[in-house]
């Protein structure tokens, strides 16, 4: 395809862009507002786009209202009354803006269209970024005051979307949960009206995940065009998606208006968070495969994106905080006789939060003889921290309770933990005093210990945000600084220890948004390791962040039982952990010699396949949603391997579970295929067999794969590898 990404007609002024198989386009209507006119298939001749009057028009629209409600960026004025990607206060009082198309700019891979209000000195950039390697567009917009007086913001979003109005009604998917239940696939039918998604907690994520998609109502996972977006922002954020009273929908992005005012002084801008977008016609699946492609090539750090992730030992399933020099040194062996490749020590070896050394009676060596015996053991060495909250007991809220987010005459809200006997508060990250000294501590944390591997936990939600020390006019920009400091803190550890692999960690899937993905190499996707439950979570997590991301603390674990007083098969737990980041729980000075044996074998079996799993596609063959099974497969880049991950939830009435349909194979190649976990013979019959002759890509495709589960929690990988081509 010779069609350039970007495509700028002078004399009618519009603008084409290209995303991938996607095309995206506006123009400047009769008011001079940036009008929206194609978010769809492709489109490769700019002249064959419609005109903003044909947009606009109809028989019973207001003309001068039409023209409002088709904008690529709607400020709160004039005949407008949607959602306003922009709010703003004037010095002189006047609470509304209009802003209309005055120049732009194309570098590269970049349309930035720059809008001035009609009558202040007030200027957004729209910044359009496609990429070749690429089928999303990136939006953000670029807020600056140009004027004399103090500009306040009340709204400032990122981007407006305008799928097609089609006649047909749009269906909204989106992922929402809790804790323990995160990245929950929830769908509702659009009608006249907003629906609003939203986090206000200071988090991005667990009750709701930056990200929207829409179909007319009958795409699949595989199948039907879907329009979907994210948002790369890890505070409160909002997601307005509004159906007209013509049936056109919108949606509108961004950080939330919710306690939110930002001054802008003369000269001053404000930047917004970027919000992906794209459109699909490979139905759900293709939306997710178009987000991990993005995210390995221009979100993730390179070394991340390349890297293999290791088989982790986490101490928290076991141990709890209960961890000292000696339990550490006994579990420190076995673990490395598993074929555990990094040994973490999570929350308890600390003297405090906020005083982030070894506790000196747990540890009275210090970590030195831990970090010795871990690496001489061949095993990597990591340490769980919570940098947001600091406790009352702790040096550096002695020093510093002035550091303490609260509201001014309002005692001071106490994250109380009376299982581990813990109080604490959250830090206001907001502060720069606050963040710098995060820094040097996380800093002096990696040299002194040689860690290779950090956790970085947040188990407390905002509470009382105030903010003693800003100036009245500036305490409602808290959150956004927060988040902001967040990610300078985060992004600048990162820079200088580059090889440094991060856990992101928000009390399970707290802080989940893409925006993560920029500095953390894994994510611990729940709090919640019940094998069932991962299962559900996993199809949810997936629609946003490549598979080999989903990480943990304790897969093959004992400590999942209390979730849903559910054992399942420890081959189950396995299986399930290795479709992202395998972890190890287990009490493993307690464990027998035969469950060492198997925990071995498993993590063995995983590093033969991880990198297909971590390094390829994912399809998501079947759901627990629909089915009693689930089915995974994992294609690698070059199609010359497949791995497919089934599991039976409770099989009744002998219920045959039908051929699974693979995809993303090669038609013309044979693929050998190595069977792990198939039942045993029972009466006579084996339910699966050991191996299958070899079949065709095609015959795969078409004709499907046949496996047997049966029983409660039964689970198989199916291992396939390309043969000679069957045909020219």
């Amino acid at each position: 395809m010779n069609m350039k990404l970007i495509q700028v007609d002078e004399a009618s002024r519009k603008f084409l862009l290209r995303a991938g198989e996607s095309s995206y386009a506006f123009g400047v209507n009769a008011a001079g507002l940036l009008s929206s006119l194609h978010w769809g298939g492709l489109v490769e001749r700019l002249e064959d786009l419609p005109s903003t009057r044909e947009i606009e028009c109809g028989r019973h629209r207001d003309p001068r209202r039409a023209a409002m409600d088709f904008q690529e960026y709607p400020a709160w004025g004039g005949e407008f009354y949607n959602e306003p990607a922009l709010k703003v206060d004037f010095p002189d009082g006047v609470r509304c803006s209009i802003l209309k198309y005055a120049s732009h700019s194309v570098n590269a891979d970049e349309l930035v269209v720059t809008l001035k209000d009609h009558g202040y000195p007030l200027e957004v950039e729209l910044h359009y970024q496609v990429r070749e390697d690429s089928a999303l567009l990136e939006r953000h917009a670029v807020i600056t005051n140009r004027g004399e007086g103090t500009v306040t913001l009340r709204s400032a979003q990122s981007a407006c979307f305008h799928p097609p109005r089609n006649g047909k009604e749009y269906r909204l998917s989106h992922l929402a949960g809790r804790w323990g239940g995160e990245y929950m696939i929830k769908r509702q039918n659009l009608a006249q009206g907003k629906l609003v998604l939203e986090n206000r907690t200071g988090l991005s994520t667990t009750f709701a995940h930056p990200f929207f998609a829409l179909d007319e109502g009958g795409a699949t996972e595989d199948a039907g065009r879907v329009w979907f977006g994210t948002l790369l922002w890890s505070g409160n954020w909002k997601i307005a998606v509004e159906q007209d009273p013509y049936e056109q929908p919108c949606v509108t992005g961004g950080v939330s208006d919710f306690d939110f005012a930002w001054p802008l002084k003369p000269g001053e801008s404000f930047e917004t968070p970027p919000f992906l977008c794209g459109v699909s016609d490979d139905g759900f699946g293709g939306a997710s495969r178009a987000l991990h492609a993005h995210q390995r090539r221009h979100i993730a750090p390179k070394i991340e994106a390349e890297r293999t992730l290791p088989v982790l030992f986490n101490s928290w399933a076991s141990m709890g905080v209960q961890v000292d020099e000696a339990k550490i040194l006994e579990v420190a062996g076995k673990a490395a006789a598993v074929g555990a490749e990094l040994f973490v020590i999570d929350d308890g070896w600390q003297a405090a939060l906020g005083d982030w050394w070894p506790d000196p009676v747990k540890f009275p060596n210090g970590l030195k003889p831990i970090v010795d015996k871990v690496k001489a053991l061949g095993m990597d060495f990591g340490l769980w921290v919570e940098v947001e909250s600091f406790e009352v007991k702790s040096q550096l809220y002695q020093r510093h309770p002035d550091w303490a987010m609260s509201f001014p005459g309002r005692e001071v809200y106490m994250n109380v933990r009376d299982d581990i006997g813990r109080r604490s508060v959250l830090l206001n990250f907001a502060r720069e005093d606050v963040a710098d000294h995060i820094l040097e501590s996380l800093r002096t944390l990696v040299r002194e210990t040689g860690i290779s591997y950090l956790k970085l936990d947040m188990n407390a939600l905002f509470t009382n945000p105030g903010w003693d020390a800003a100036p009245e006019a500036e305490r409602q920009t808290l959150w956004v600084k927060h988040a902001r400091n967040l990610h300078k803190v985060f992004g600048a550890l990162k820079t200088e220890f580059p090889a440094l692999l991060l856990e992101n960690c928000a009390a399970g899937g707290g802080r989940g948004d893409l925006s993560m993905d920029a500095v953390f190499g894994r994510i611990n996707r729940s709090d919640n390791q019940d094998t069932l439950d991962i299962l559900a979570m996993h199809e949810g997590f997936t629609w946003l962040h490549p598979s080999k991301m989903a990480g943990g603390a304790c897969h093959i674990s004992d400590a999942t039982y209390h979730i849903n007083l559910r054992r399942t098969p420890m081959k189950t737990q396995a299986y399930a952990g290795m479709m992202g980041s395998l972890a190890i729980g287990k009490n493993l000075p307690q464990c027998s010699q035969t469950e060492l044996d198997e925990i071995a074998a498993h993590v063995k079996l995983h590093k033969r396949l991880r990198h297909v799993v971590q390094h390829g596609e994912l399809h998501r063959l079947a759901s627990l949603r629909d089915t009693p099974y689930a089915a995974f497969e994992f294609v690698s880049p070059d199609k010359s391997e497949a791995v497919l991950f089934v599991f039976g939830q409770c099989m009744q009435f002998a219920f045959k579970v039908p051929p699974f349909r693979l995809q993303g194979l090669d038609d013309g190649q044979l693929y050998a295929m190595e069977v792990h976990g198939a039942n045993p013979q029972r009466d006579g019959f084996t339910a699966t067999p050991e191996g299958y002759p070899p079949q065709s890509g095609q015959a795969l495709r078409e004709l499907g794969l046949r496996l047997e589960l049966l029983g409660d929690y039964d689970a198989q990988i199916v291992h396939l590898k390309a043969k000679a081509p069957s045909r020219n």
